[in-house]
């Protein structure tokens, strides 16, 4: 069902709490057959037809559904009955999240950076908080004396609203996950969201998510992403709810907004542009800038769209000061920014204050960017798994970017064989899958040109070895193989978004320096996942935790021997503290089994997810490092 309007979590829980208790054991099938009532569109309403007798009509304000009185059903049940319930089950929910518009404090313009980049680590936490939150209480706040913000009484109810609904959708798994746990989550949000928990809240808004795409069986549901989110909001949540929060309160809360500071005068030069698509439903573009020193500066463009936006993204106004550039033109020329403020991560904001004018930019190999590539190749991947851990807020501008020297040694599809002046080979991979971008064909491209020398800006694949998701390239000048760009492009290929032609390839007598084909891995052949097999096995448990919930661990077979034997002595005891709390029932008095709070079987759980999580990632950055 398309053409609902979104309705916010408050008029969900509403809803459900006015439905009988008998009924309430009916939502899910009745939301399976809301999928097919056809909707219509009117003058300030939209109208769902139920059948001959029987209509759903909501009254939006401002696009949104905010009240439960504007949920309407014509039918002598209503208002509590089961066909409301199941059309504002269908919608999508409105999580009143704030836009992030990048702005200075003077009324600036928004920038439409509210999302983030769709990266592997989609963790969003705290940024430096510049003024309490919405809804937040003076003393939840730092008192200026450099002492930690305390967290006030309904803040830590919030945090243990969450907690407990999320320990109860770990016991259900997504298969028992229906519209009544989703909608406790979403309420559970609402009021910790309110309450300033703004960390805590985005985990649960992801989660409601995944739990509904993995219901309806969409496409985008990644179990993998869904156990993450789980981690993290139980993480989050646990340190949050006690009197003494363990780790720091202000990055546990996190904020609404960036805090942007005002910036002395910038000269930018700039380095790529990337197309961006999230799962979130957010698309657009970010712009990489380096200034003098060589630090990393991002420009974005993110709204609500699909790839189809991202595609025209590129050729958007960047919206900082007047400058009248293009993201694709911003990419090769440069900026001279003035009044500027910018987060602390160097996303740069917008407003009125701003003033921006085109400067010339400079090639790759030339200064300030020519730095960039002269970093060992060790130490950028020491510095790219650092900022993978850290939550998206946090994480400096183009931190998780590699900037290396390749040769081209072949290629298969999409997938190109590249090696690097210390004898290191890397597999190079679409940063996006999508046909609307030119990422697959120019990719293919690339793989015909043996024995190119060129400068790769990608993004690293913290879960596979040595693989690189590449984001622009440029040739390294000399004879043989090689590229040939137009002067237009000035030196370099935005792969999201130029178009590589057969007949800018430039052969030569270069391919001699290319290792036999018998001594490269076929490129053919996926590369296989980092880590320890047997850290496998346990993310596995961890992640069949998620899908079908307590019970398939209580019925699951034992596999600490194989991790004691790998000498993971600590995630086979984490293992098999969390079987024998999945196994645990209570008994009363009379021997008759009771039901426990499900809390024990969770900490388990999330103590054996964090293990794995910090355990997976020590042994990706090893296996990169020599």
């Amino acid at each position: 069902m398309t053409g609902l309007p979104p309705v916010t979590a408050p008029v969900l829980a509403e809803a459900l709490e006015a439905l009988p208790a008998r009924l309430r054991r009916k939502v899910d099938d009745a939301v399976v057959r809301a999928g097919g009532w056809p909707v219509t569109g009117t003058a300030g309403a939209v109208t769902v037809r139920v059948d001959e007798a029987t209509t759903v009509t909501l009254v939006p304000v401002d696009g949104v559904v905010r009240r439960a009185a504007d949920a309407r059903c014509s039918c002598l049940l209503a208002p509590n009955c089961l066909h409301r319930m199941a059309v504002l089950a269908l919608a999508p929910v409105d999580d009143g999240v704030p836009v992030d518009d990048g702005a200075s404090v003077d009324d600036a313009a928004p920038v439409g950076d509210a999302a983030p980049p769709p990266t592997a680590d989609r963790t969003v936490g705290p940024a430096a908080v510049a003024d309490p939150p919405a809804g937040v209480a003076g003393d939840a706040v730092a008192d200026g004396t450099g002492s930690p913000p305390a967290l006030t009484g309904r803040q830590r109810a919030a945090a243990d609203g969450l907690w407990r609904v999320g320990v109860a959708v770990l016991e259900a798994g997504t298969v028992g996950c229906g519209v009544v746990l989703r909608t406790a989550l979403l309420r559970a949000v609402h009021e910790a969201r309110v309450n300033g928990l703004h960390r805590a809240a985005t985990s649960g808004t992801r989660v409601a998510a995944g739990l509904r795409a993995a219901r309806d069986g969409e496409s985008q549901h990644r179990l993998a992403d869904l156990t993450d989110d789980l981690r993290e909001l139980l993480s989050v949540s646990r340190r949050l709810r006690g009197d003494t929060p363990a780790g720091d309160p202000g990055a546990l809360l996190g904020t609404a907004r960036r805090a942007y500071d005002p910036q002395a005068g910038l000269r930018l030069y700039g380095l790529c542009t990337v197309p961006v698509v999230a799962d979130s439903g957010y698309a657009g573009v970010v712009t990489y800038l380096a200034d003098r020193d060589g630090r990393l500066w991002t420009v974005a463009d993110l709204a609500p769209g699909d790839v189809g936006r991202a595609a025209g993204a590129g050729d958007a106004t960047v919206a900082v000061g007047e400058s009248g550039l293009s993201h694709r033109q911003l990419t090769r020329a440069g900026l001279v920014v003035s009044g500027g403020t910018a987060s602390e991560s160097g996303q740069l904001g917008a407003g009125r204050a701003v003033r921006a004018a085109r400067a010339a930019g400079v090639g790759w190999a030339d200064e300030p960017l020519a730095g960039l590539w002269a970093q060992p190749l060790p130490e950028q991947v020491r510095r790219a798994f650092g900022a993978v851990a850290l939550p998206l807020p946090e994480r400096p501008a183009g931190a998780d970017l590699l900037f290396v020297t390749v040769r081209v040694l072949g290629g298969h599809d999409h997938t190109v064989l590249a090696g690097t002046d210390d004898g290191a080979v890397l597999t190079l991979t679409v940063a996006d899958e999508h046909t609307a971008l030119p990422h697959r064909a120019n990719l293919r491209l690339l793989g015909q040109a043996v024995g190119a020398r060129l400068r790769l800006v990608g993004r690293l694949d913290p879960t596979r070895r040595a693989t690189v998701q590449a984001l622009a390239v440029g040739p390294v000048d000399g004879d043989g193989p090689g590229l040939t760009l137009p002067q237009s492009w000035a030196g370099h290929v935005d792969l999201g978004y130029d178009r590589l032609h057969a007949s800018q390839l430039r052969t030569g007598d270069g391919a001699g320096a290319v290792p036999p084909y018998d001594r490269l891995p076929d490129a053919s052949v996926p590369r296989p996942r980092l880590g320890d097999p047997a850290l496998g096995l346990l993310r596995r448990q961890v992640e069949r935790v998620v899908s079908g919930g307590r019970a398939i661990q209580a019925l699951a077979d034992p596999t600490e021997r194989t991790l004691r034997l790998a000498r993971l002595d600590l995630g086979a005891h984490l293992l098999a503290a969390m079987g024998s709390a999945a196994r645990a029932r209570p008994r009363d008095a009379f021997g008759r089994l009771t039901d426990d709070d499900g809390q024990a079987f969770a900490e388990s759980w999330l103590a054996v997810a964090v293990y794995e999580e910090a355990a997976s990632r020590a042994s990706a950055e090893a296996s990169w490092l020599p």
